[in-house]
């Protein structure tokens, strides 16, 4: 059956120097970023070679003075945040130790990172350190070498290798890379397979696994050229751009949020995402989608599109209510300066605020330089612009305007795709009527989050150590010494700023742009750049293992137009992409284990949402609905639990909806959703050239037990039904080409046989079950709560249940509170009664917080009125409460209750006497009469909270007969299309098990 992904089968295969450098330079452009401006604003004054008065014998320049520490002895203990002083300090943990003295508290973001920063290890740049308490750099000045760093020469363009005798290609890429394997006398790997080359090109170019048809087109298809077609055919896929778009995304820190604690959205930030898609599908040249990024809306031919582009600079972090509103301002300012600088030039400029850089020629002098280029962008603001004939003016619609156009917007572009879709006459008339109608009543603009000019930009300075309160000498927008000989030779008005900057970032002369880009396109092809730090390509960051193949590159993807395609067709179609990833090149692995020289192809584990994608297009339940808003994943009552106002500006979607492509899920700041997180989702929040591949226990967790891909399983399960016919060997086989690409061998059938069996008898012997998970938050935004169905709140069985909401508080600020003990519940309708027995079966999952079984119940506005047996498993303890409507405490003892074990439960109702017994025991664990009884006939019902909870064979005997209670598995079964037999069912049920193993196979998700 292959590899089981559970636990640490889950191989991390990126290599692992360049993950090192990759990961060193990161927590440099962290340490520089976050880091070293808190220590030079708030420490250095007493605590820096420069204070006037070093108080504490404390040093904080450098790490060996935070090491060493002073009279209080070291300040940090690296990797251990709760053992440092510094940060026992800066928490307030101490009543005798606290930091900043006689200066504000440091913001808990500030405190974050700083914690962050000692956990991680405490990287700081081997440096000499920016020491004077007046904030005067005394960091060494730009030195010829450091200007003579590879990656700020020129590009030229070098002559291709000659290739060798008996060369299997003529490639250009090939020669280079060949010419690297025999400078250290290594032999590359063989071709790959034909199907793991179609596995790996439709996952790499699409995204999505190839349909078994096209696997089959392609294996049989003689022609030489049949591969230069294939890649030629998948290239021009609309889902090229959903798969690479996403990639650019990850630099560009797409989010539809603002961040911080509200975490309001962003609105029209989804018309970027969209631009970029379309972009990389139209093969849009390079040099055009830069300059719109940073000027579309000032170029001399805009567009609507090219307007939108520049919604790259609205998408940081932005606190719509800051304590320090222009220092705000210079915090989006950074967010753009350093965005761009990490996307486009592949440097770390934002380490040049506060100070010199330390490690690349950048003074801060050009940091403010090339700031300045921006401050004319309006801050904090959106920018809607509508369309007037040829011209783009500004408008500010009305929020209820825009909220309204949104969904026009977003109704008509389902209309679109239903027309596209839709294959009846009829249907096609009624929808072209509906499009219609809409087109007629829609705004005759449109608008988008871009950037908005100012008329009047404010002169920008250069800020002593980043301090707003110590502005410096005045500068005008220009370019880095080191990279602004070939600009402009003096920029233009105010309004053309902008412009300049785009015309200068795209000139063929500049070094880093294009490099930049073709790294990032060999990067997500080969598992890693040729400078593995895609975003650092200064001093800090990997130099390249194979500098003249990135010139040749560089100097192709200019010289063809910028074309993305032409240079991605190139690398489809050399040998060195075609490689074998095996690994049993005994040399090769000796002398480079990490594959730097590409003598053979790497094993990768796919991406968040390529596994997500890959598991609806199996199944069958892929929806290809491009564009728009985005769709709102289904997440878990504790996931809404987690964030400040549980539910704000999220949504309840249909299945077609939450079947689209993962990259046009809703992306909100502080609501990660789990099944993308812990498959290392992008951070949203800074550019991310390169994402982590980890290995962690939930990730196995997740897949086997995650209500999403549970459903997948089912209905890939029902496609192979459907698809093979009922002959199991025909379903097996059907599930493997779809799920792998390829047909099982006679084990893997044997295995498959084998697992069905046991799962069907498994199944059969659960006829009677009846499941109740709980799904809610404690609380949640009123608005999100009036959305949710009481079913949403507790999941169950349907027939013959009814559900309830359960008590919730008032709204307070927007916010209402389940009360606990009244939480929702569910009744069984199919049998009313005052004096009668319940027996059951009990199993309680172990994060069970209570499990009720309630008597004589009905429901009054949502709440329960009734008896009640609680066993609340976390307190160990059984409860008797009624419910009328005030909760009264009749009965409470202690009793260990079991968790994921199976045992009886037995309540009895006799006029005033309620008795409970558990676990087959002779004596009752509660017995009760009440003084004022509940004499009312009433359902037998269902609370829970916490975790699921389960009933098996649950029997109620009442008026001298008894009743099984409906809504188990045998009835589902019953209840199902088509009215299958139970036996049927459970077969089902155990294909479903089979379809939920190949999801979970290594295989699966890994491509070489």
């Amino acid at each position: 059956m292959g590899c089981w992904l559970i636990g640490a089968i889950l191989l991390p295969l990126y290599p692992l120097e360049a993950r090192a450098d990759s990961e060193r330079a990161a927590a440099i452009a962290f340490f520089e970023s976050k880091i070293r401006p808190v220590l030079v604003e708030s420490c250095f004054d007493c605590h820096s070679q420069g204070a006037k008065e070093l108080r504490g014998g404390l040093k904080v320049d450098s790490l060996e003075g935070l090491l060493q520490g002073g009279t209080r002895g070291p300040a940090i203990v690296p990797g251990h945040p709760d053992q440092s002083p510094l940060i026992t300090a800066i928490r307030h943990g101490d009543p005798d130790l606290k930091m900043p003295w006689k200066r504000p508290r440091l913001s808990p973001g500030q405190v974050s990172d700083l914690t962050a920063w000692v956990r991680a290890g405490a990287v700081w740049p081997s440096k000499p350190e920016v020491s004077s308490g007046s904030g005067a750099s005394v960091s060494p000045s730009i030195s010829t070498a450091n200007s003579a760093h590879w990656a700020f020469l020129p590009v030229r363009r070098p002559s291709v290798p000659q290739s060798r005798p008996g060369a299997s290609s003529s490639h250009p890429i090939d020669a280079f890379v060949h010419e690297r394997l025999a400078q250290n006398n290594l032999q590359p790997n063989g071709p790959a397979g034909r199907r793991e080359l179609v596995r790996r090109l439709f996952f790499g170019i699409t995204g999505l696994p190839p349909a078994p048809e096209e696997m089959a087109a392609f294996l049989e298809d003689p022609r030489s050229d049949a591969w230069v077609r294939l890649v030629d055919r998948v290239l021009a896929s609309p889902a090229y751009g959903e798969r690479w778009g996403r990639h650019w995304l990850d630099v560009a820190r797409f989010a539809q949020s603002n961040g911080y604690e509200r975490d309001g959205e962003k609105p029209l930030a989804w018309r970027y995402r969209d631009y970029v898609i379309k972009a990389f599908n139209d093969d849009k040249p390079f040099d055009r989608f830069a300059r719109e990024h940073i000027a579309g809306d000032l170029l001399e031919d805009p567009t609507f599109e090219s307007v939108i582009a520049t919604g790259f600079q609205r998408l940081g972090v932005w606190d719509d209510e800051p304590d320090d509103k222009q220092q705000a301002e210079f915090e989006e300012l950074d967010d753009m300066l350093s965005t761009t600088g990490a996307a486009f030039l592949g440097v770390t400029i934002g380490c040049a605020r506060c100070h010199d850089h330390k490690l690349d020629p950048f003074t801060q002098k050009d940091y403010y330089q090339l700031l300045a280029f921006f401050r004319q962008v309006r801050p904090s603001e959106n920018a809607k612009y509508i369309l007037d004939s040829a011209n783009y003016v500004p408008l500010e619609p009305p929020a209820k305007v825009r909220a309204w156009a949104d969904r026009q917007a977003a109704d008509i572009a389902a209309l679109e795709y239903e027309l596209k879709v839709v294959s009846v006459p009829e249907q096609k008339k009624r929808i072209e009527d509906q499009l219609k109608q809409k087109r007629e009543s829609s705004p005759p603009f449109e608008w988008a989050l871009a950037a908005r000019e100012r008329t009047n930009p404010p002169p920008s300075h250069i800020l002593v150590r980043g301090r707003l309160s110590t502005p410096g000498a005045q500068v005008q927008p220009g370019f880095p010494s080191v990279l602004g000989i070939f600009g402009p030779a003096g920029t233009s008005s105010n309004a053309l700023r902008r412009v300049d900057f785009a015309d200068w970032l795209v000139d063929r002369r500049h070094p880093l742009t294009a490099r930049v880009m073709v790294n990032r396109l060999w990067r997500h092809h080969f598992g890693q750049g040729l400078v593995a730090t895609t975003t650092d390509f200064g001093k800090a960051g990997t130099p390249p293992t194979h500098p003249e193949l990135l010139d040749w590159l560089a100097s192709e993807f200019i010289d063809t137009g910028w074309s993305l395609k032409h240079l991605q067709r190139l690398i489809l179609t050399s040998e060195t992409y075609r490689r074998s990833s095996a690994a049993h090149h005994a040399c090769a692995e000796t002398v480079d284990p990490a594959n730097r020289l590409l003598w053979r192809h790497s094993v990768r584990r796919v991406e968040a949402e390529v596994m997500r994608d890959a598991m609806l297009a199996v199944s069958g339940m892929l929806n290809r609905w491009p564009g728009g808003r985005g769709f709102f994943p289904d997440l878990a009552g504790e996931v809404h639990a987690g964030t400040s106002r549980p539910g704000q500006d999220w949504e309840k979607m249909p299945e077609a909806q939450l079947s689209r492509r993962s990259v046009y899920a809703y992306a909100r700041r502080t609501t990660a959703v789990p099944a993308l997180e812990v498959f290392d989702y992008n951070n949203n929040t800074s550019p991310m050239g390169e994402r982590p591949v980890t290995t962690v226990a939930p990730q196995a967790l997740l897949l086997l037990n995650d209500p999403f891909v549970h459903r997948q399983a089912s209905m890939f399960a029902r496609r192979l039904e459907k698809e093979a016919g009922p002959a199991f060997e025909a379903q097996i086989r059907r599930g493997y080409a779809l799920a792998l690409s390829r047909q099982p061998d006679a084990r893997e059938l044997a295995e498959a046989r084998d697992l069905v069996e046991k799962q069907t008898s498994a199944f059969l012997d659960m006829d009677q079950r009846l499941d109740f998970k709980p799904d809610a938050s404690s609380s949640f935004l009123s608005g999100f709560l009036n959305r949710l169905r009481a079913e949403d709140l507790l999941i169950g069985p349907r027939r013959g249940w009814s559900y309830h909401r359960g008590v919730w508080s008032k709204a307070y600020e927007g916010i209402r509170t389940v009360e606990r003990v009244q939480a929702p519940f569910a009744l069984y309708e199919g049998l009313h009664f005052r004096d009668g027995t319940v027996e059951t079966r009990l199993n309680l999952d172990r994060s069970t917080d209570f499990f009720s079984l309630l008597l004589r119940s009905v429901s009054r506005d949502d709440a329960q009125i009734g008896y009640e047996f609680s066993l609340e498993a976390r307190a160990g303890k059984v409860s008797l409460r009624k419910h009328n409507p005030s909760v009264e405490t009749l009965a409470e003892r202690t009793w260990p209750i079991p968790l994921h074990t199976t045992f009886t439960a037995r309540i009895e109702a006799e006029g005033p006497r309620l008795r409970l017994w558990l676990n087959g025991d002779p004596h009752p664990v509660i017995d009760v009469t009440d003084a004022n009884p509940r004499l009312e006939s009433g359902s037998f019902g269902v609370r829970a909270w916490g975790s699921p909870g389960r009933l098996d064979r649950a029997r109620i005997s009442a008026a001298g007969q008894t009743h099984a209670l409906p809504g188990g598995w045998r009835d589902q079964a019953a209840a199902s299309e088509g009215n299958v037999s139970f036996e049927r069912w459970a077969r089902a049920k155990a294909l479903e098990a089979f379809c939920l193993l190949l999801l979970n196979l290594n295989e699966f998700v890994y491509v070489d």
